[in-house]
């Protein structure tokens, strides 16, 4: 539900920088609800296939566990989460650095397209952080990441240990097919060149790592408020 709700909130993001035709057929309205529907609908199965599976692994969602359970809640200090959310907005100030040092590089954009994105109200920014900090990190990390490190444990003869490296090609494939998944939209902006391509997978590749470690190490909360905040960072101060 809330990765549905996540969806809702990232539609006016998108209007902005992709405003729709005049002569769309459906409401607009319309059109955010159904996306929000058909996005719950894809992330129940996927969620709960996620969980059960990820228990397996000790990868779980341990503060929602705790809530439906009444199970006693793991001690994590308020400082902890600051730092955890310090953290993430760092990671999305170091992806706008990196990015500053790519546009020298950068091809000139395609007939009829930008590369710079209008400047958007605030609170149209933080909604869309909404749609990253949680519907993608149930895409990505409970959903993707746990069925391939599931899988690879499953290949692995499902060793007690648990070995690290089944963790962390989880993470990687997970973090690299998430910058696969941009290749699209850069290529409406830019000729997909090297010096695109590379800065497509690396900007969105790099957080991702950081945040299927968190996933791995503490729980999906603490990678959902790191995605969240790092968000925020790139959409407030970078506009992106």
């Amino acid at each position: 539900m809330l990765g549905a709700l996540g969806a809702l909130a990232v539609f006016p993001y998108l209007m902005a920088i992709a405003p729709p035709p005049a002569d769309l057929a459906i409401p607009l309205p319309a059109v955010a609800i159904g996306q929000a529907i058909q996005t719950g609908l894809l992330l129940w199965p996927l969620c709960w296939l996620g969980l059960r599976l990820g228990r397996s692994l000790g990868l779980d969602s341990p503060l929602a566990r705790v809530w439906l359970t009444g199970s006693a809640a793991p001690l994590v200090s308020g400082r902890r989460w600051l730092g955890i959310a310090m953290f993430g907005f760092l990671g999305g100030l170091a992806i706008l650095a990196l990015d500053a040092g790519f546009q020298p590089w950068m091809p000139s954009p395609l007939a009829g397209a930008t590369a710079e994105l209008p400047q958007l109200p605030f609170w149209k920014g933080l909604l869309a952080s909404f749609y990253g900090g949680i519907t993608e990190e149930l895409w990505l990390r409970l959903g993707l990441m746990t069925l391939i490190a599931w899988g690879l444990w499953r290949l692995a003869a499902r060793p007690v240990s648990r070995p690290g490296w089944i963790f962390w090609v989880a993470i990687a494939l997970s973090a690299l097919l998430f910058g696969l998944g941009h290749l699209p939209a850069a290529a409406s902006v830019w000729p997909l060149t090297g010096v695109v391509i590379g800065r497509s997978l690396l900007l969105n590749g790099l957080l991702g790592l950081m945040f299927g470690a968190l996933y791995w190490k503490v729980g999906l909360e603490v990678a959902t408020l790191a995605h969240f905040c790092a968000d925020l960072a790139l959409r407030g101060l970078g506009g992106s």
